[in-house]
């Protein structure tokens, strides 16, 4: 039987399927206090699978917002890139 698990400890793959054109803002906390990242436009929602070695894969539903830096981004991917977020509410 073939190990369904990818080589390495940790990795994501997102893929953004239902875009959301409500005019929609996701407001966060920086949990290292960063500025610029308080609220941010809601763009869509992302699937993501995270792989994580000697476990079952887990699959989630992220927002995706639009980042002035790094364009469309799922949560988690943006969490990888400025630090830790916390999704306070869409409004």
């Amino acid at each position: 039987m073939s190990d369904y698990r990818p080589p390495g400890a940790f990795r994501r793959e997102t893929v953004q399927l239902i875009a959301d054109r409500v005019g929609k803002t996701a407001r966060f906390r920086s949990e290292i206090d960063l500025e610029g990242y308080e609220s941010m436009p809601l763009v869509g929602w992302a699937v993501v699978v995270t792989f994580e070695e000697d476990e079952l894969p887990r699959i989630t539903v992220e927002p995706v917002v639009d980042d002035d830096c790094h364009g469309s981004i799922a949560l988690g991917d943006l969490e990888e890139e400025v630090g830790p977020l916390t999704l306070l509410e869409i409004v």
